[in-house]
């Protein structure tokens, strides 16, 4: 019954994390039907932890700018990469199965959406909501943390 969703997607917020070098995620799934309402999971967030610099935060891959070809300025760089929206939105992809290049969990965290769906009547599964259109919506708090 997939028919009735026109899209689904992620309210993204940062999480609580008391260590400052780490940046906490947390997401809220929702669902928006054609007839224009929004369903939107109040429990059951999802959450992501990552560092906020250096090789490490990379989720998936490097996404700045262009990397200099000299060994230590390429490490200097990648030293000083910082966490970014599109690392962020990786490591959701991940837990979600959206992504066929990253590692598929063999638990997805899309369980509370479906009930949420099951209780309206809608029935669906795991791949007919990784197959819908998805969004990031992301807060305005957690932008700003992300320098975006």
């Amino acid at each position: 019954m997939s028919s009735h969703i026109a899209r689904v997607g992620a309210v993204v917020e940062p999480g609580r994390d008391d260590q400052p070098d780490r940046l906490a995620v947390s997401a809220q799934l929702f669902a928006d039907l054609v007839d224009g309402t929004r369903l939107r999971v109040t429990r059951g967030t999802m959450g992501a932890g990552m560092p906020r610099q250096g090789i490490a935060a990379i989720w998936k891959r490097y996404s700045g700018p262009p990397l200099p070809d000299d060994p230590d300025q390429r490490d200097r760089a990648l030293e000083n990469y910082r966490v970014t929206r599109q690392d962020v939105e990786d490591a959701i992809n991940q837990l979600l199965g959206r992504d066929p290049e990253q590692h598929r969990p063999p638990r997805l965290s899309w369980e509370p959406l479906i009930e949420l769906l099951a209780g309206h009547s809608i029935t669906v599964t795991d791949d007919d909501l990784i197959a819908l259109p998805f969004t990031f919506e992301f807060s305005d708090q957690l932008l700003a943390e992300l320098g975006s």
